[in-house]
């Protein structure tokens, strides 16, 4: 029911439901699943700029920016921009703003936590057992972000090379800001039939990649 809405007009009417006190999830919903696949893509981009983290992690920090966007966000939003005073703003801009900076916040704290510990023992603080226990655990899966993320990036380095075609389709449709298999096809001046196709192979072509680096990496 709220896909002839624009993203305008479906923010209008969660704002005018939150006043009013109505249930306003259902809309809510719909506008933020428009916005998930620029979110992960936000995302994406951030985790390269820190040299860490994986695909696995979009759902979650998508999650915790949803949260923040409901917590805060709906009453913050005044529909102005705030880099270009006098221009007005989309909920959507505003929304991938907070995606933003959920995921900096997110690798910034894990860069502090994996940092060298200090040359001198002496200026070392001393921590108790379960936040030195905390802040292992934390590195630990890091580093295994991190480690996933190297592995999906040479598993695409190898589709782009043996599967261009199919690299080019899942490189728009993950990596890029474009939601749906018609505006894929038009970029790429094939069917939607044939975009489906693609990036089904190229989905499938990773998996397995993805799954010979791993045994690679455990011989």
């Amino acid at each position: 029911m709220y896909d002839q809405l624009s993203d305008d007009e479906l923010f209008a009417e969660v704002a005018r439901r939150r006043s009013a006190g109505e249930p306003f999830g259902g809309p809510l919903g719909a506008l933020v699943e428009r916005w998930g696949r620029p979110a992960r893509y936000v995302i994406g981009k951030i985790q390269a700029s820190y040299g860490r983290g994986s695909p696995a992690d979009g759902d979650e920090l998508f999650q915790d920016a949803v949260g923040k966007f409901i917590d805060r966000g709906l009453e913050q939003f005044r529909g102005v921009s705030e880099h270009k005073p006098g221009q007005s703003a989309s909920p959507k801009t505003f929304f991938l703003r907070i995606v933003k900076h959920v995921a900096i916040d997110f690798y910034r704290r894990q860069r502090e936590d994996l940092a060298p510990a200090p040359s001198d023992p002496d200026d070392a603080m001393e921590e108790p057992p379960s936040e030195v226990h905390r802040a292992v655990e934390s590195a630990r899966r890091a580093a295994e972000r991190s480690d996933a993320q190297e592995l999906y990036w040479a598993a695409f380095a190898r589709l782009q090379k043996e599967h261009p075609k199919e690299a080019g389709a899942w490189e728009l449709y993950h990596h890029q800001d474009v939601e749906d298999h018609e505006e894929c096809a038009r970029l790429l001046q094939i069917t939607v039939v044939n975009s489906y196709k693609r990036v089904s192979r190229a989905q499938a072509y990773l998996k397995l990649y993805l799954l010979e680096l791993k045994q690679a990496a455990e011989e």
